[in-house]
């Protein structure tokens, strides 16, 4: 289908007539209209519709339709019934009284084509350049990050109900794609066992019962996909979601022990991280340990392991807050505000990541994402989650921004008062460590903590055994020497400095600005429906993402005054003594 009829009409004129009698103060709908003409023009989208074919409906005024939609949160049936039936709705996209809309699946459709590579990222581009050329945002300035969880839109499995649904959901796709090529295969143990879906409920109670049933779904996996991947089987099955699935859930599920034996894989282990695979000390624990070592095979971590076959994408994480341990299936998704104070705060870019992935992982692509759509922010506030001095560093050196947020204080290990890293003098030419007494440590050895180069440092023990100060020093009760870790110069000196300067009550003040994310993620959470995502895969969740930060500025837009023009106010009500005071001819100006 090729691009529809092009954007740029004016409003018919009964359509203004009905729609300011009946809203005569405006709506959200109305404000986008009058005060940015038309949001998006079909030139916008110039490449997502081939050139010929039959003509379509113009994607300048499915985009605005998208966007209204998310900032009421409604559904696609919602949102067609609005387009159809809605005074102000009609209104912003210059349509006749009785033009009767179109279908609702016309939002899914597009909704598809905004999911394919940077599409949705560039629709939100264009939505903040009319911002900007209106006059209501600026490029420069300050500008603060947070990040949210948010739900899969999939209910929780344990791993025996995984591999039978995941089992279940390739026969679905097989059965649809290639029923004569599936019916020789499937047994009345395939239809007693994956008829229907796989829950808790319908399964074994025994711990040996349920293992029992895990081995034989692990058997009927292994049996379609030897069957599936033989060379008589068509190509295009194996190319099915459904079985690429299985075989991953497979492959993380299972293994074969070294007399052929097909076996369950043990749950993950606490003590095997990627990061102590990359240290030297501790690699050859992790290899006699952890994976891949047959005797002692584990499902794999919770940024590779697939939690369910209907969202392969969505992944499981776990975060400490100050409220508790919080526990969730889906992704993060990260929102960049402006907050110069000066107009309302407007959502300038959205990043959507799984939910494993850390938020100072992510602050890289944020940074970048700004550059690239011409935003020179001289500021960018964050929580601690984002921050650390590499972090400042690359920030600054790389982009520009002065990255402010709060860097912890003291080691975690450190839990009373005494003498702190800072109290220690560097000699970086000679790679020593002096303590406050006047004692010099060896030279320093070269570390890795989470693949990050640091500096390893310790005192003599006799040293330290014999110091008066052994107390305020460490809290060490056995016969060692101080031991502090540094970093590399640059970064220990951003690190003193960071922490000197979050101590003065400028520096408070000026960060305070941030606790404004925390609004923006209620707003959109409560207001727009961001908490639980209605589709599944992390790109259309990015374009749900999207359409909220688009719908969310079009809510805050219209509730505002463009900069410059201030509100009117209504005039204070006169109170009794003021009034005393008007009868006596006493002034009250001051």
């Amino acid at each position: 289908m090729a691009m529809g009829v092009s954007s740029g009409r004016a409003i018919p004129a009964l359509t203004v007539r009905v729609a300011r009698a009946s809203n005569p103060r405006g709506t959200a709908a109305m404000w986008v209209r009058d005060r940015l003409d038309e949001l998006f023009t079909d030139d916008d989208f110039a490449d997502w519709y081939p050139t010929n074919g039959r003509r379509g409906l113009s994607p300048a005024r499915l985009a605005m339709v998208s966007v209204l939609q998310y900032a009421e949160n409604l559904t696609d049936r919602q949102a067609a019934e609005a387009v159809r039936c809605r005074l102000d709705w009609k209104y912003c996209l210059s349509m006749e009284l009785d033009d009767p809309g179109f279908d609702h699946s016309v939002l899914s459709e597009f909704r598809d084509r905004m999911a394919q590579g940077d599409r949705a990222d560039r629709l939100l581009a264009v939505v903040v350049d009319r911002l900007v050329a209106a006059g209501l945002v600026g490029r420069r300035g300050r500008v603060r990050t947070d990040s949210t969880h948010v739900l899969a839109a999939v209910r929780t499995l344990n791993r025996v109900e995984l591999v039978g649904e995941t089992m279940r959901r390739a026969l679905e796709e097989l059965s649809e794609a290639g029923e004569e090529w599936l019916a020789p295969l499937v047994t009345a143990g395939w239809a007693r066992r994956y008829g229907r879906p796989v829950r808790y409920e319908r399964l074994p109670r025994g711990p040996e019962d349920r293992l029992e049933y895990a081995l034989d779904v692990g058997a009927d996996g292994v049996r379609l996909l030897s069957a599936v991947y033989g060379d008589d089987a068509p190509h295009r099955l194996r190319e099915l979601s459904g079985v690429q699935v299985l075989r991953q859930v497979w492959l993380q599920q299972y293994w074969f022990d070294e007399e052929g034996q097909l076996r369950w894989r043990e749950p993950k282990s606490t003590q095997d991280r990627r990061s102590r695979r990359e240290t030297p000390r501790r690699s050859a624990v992790a290899e006699a340990q952890g994976r891949p070592d047959p005797a002692v095979a584990r499902v794999p971590w919770a940024s590779a392991e697939i939690i369910t076959p209907h969202d392969a994408e969505a992944r499981f994480s776990r975060k400490v807050v100050s409220s508790g341990a919080r526990s969730w299936i889906g992704y993060r998704d990260h929102q960049t505000e402006t907050c110069d104070g000066t107009g309302p705060n407007v959502i300038i870019q959205v990043v959507t990541a799984p939910a494993p992935e850390q938020d100072i992982d992510a602050l890289p692509r944020i940074h970048q994402g700004l550059t690239v759509r011409g935003f020179r922010p001289v500021e960018h506030l964050v929580d601690g989650g984002y921050i650390s001095p590499s972090t400042i560093h690359q920030a600054l050196t790389g982009y520009g921004i002065r990255l402010t947020g709060p860097i912890r204080t003291v080691s975690s290990n450190r839990e009373h008062p005494g003498f702190d890293k800072r109290d220690f003098r560097p000699d970086w030419e000679q790679h020593t460590l002096t303590c406050p007494r006047g004692e010099t440590s060896f030279p320093w050895n070269e570390t890795s903590l989470d693949g990050r180069l640091q500096y390893s440092v310790r005192f003599p023990t006799a040293v330290c055994r014999a110091c008066a100060d052994r107390a305020l020093c460490t809290g060490n009760t056995v016969n060692r020497g101080r031991h502090v870790m540094l970093l590399p110069r640059p970064l220990e000196e951003i690190q003193n400095q960071a922490r000197q300067e979050q101590e003065t009550s400028a520096w408070r003040e000026r960060y305070a600005m941030r606790a404004g994310c925390e609004a923006t993620v209620s707003e959109t959470v409560h207001a727009h429906g961001l908490r639980d995502c209605r589709y599944r895969g992390i790109a259309k969740t990015h374009v749900q993402h999207v359409l909220t930060a688009a719908g969310t500025n079009i809510i805050r837009l219209s509730g505002c005054f463009p900069p410059g023009e201030a509100p009117p106010q209504p005039p204070r009500p006169t109170s009794p003594f003021q009034l005393l005071c008007r009868k006596l001819m006493f002034s009250t100006s001051r």
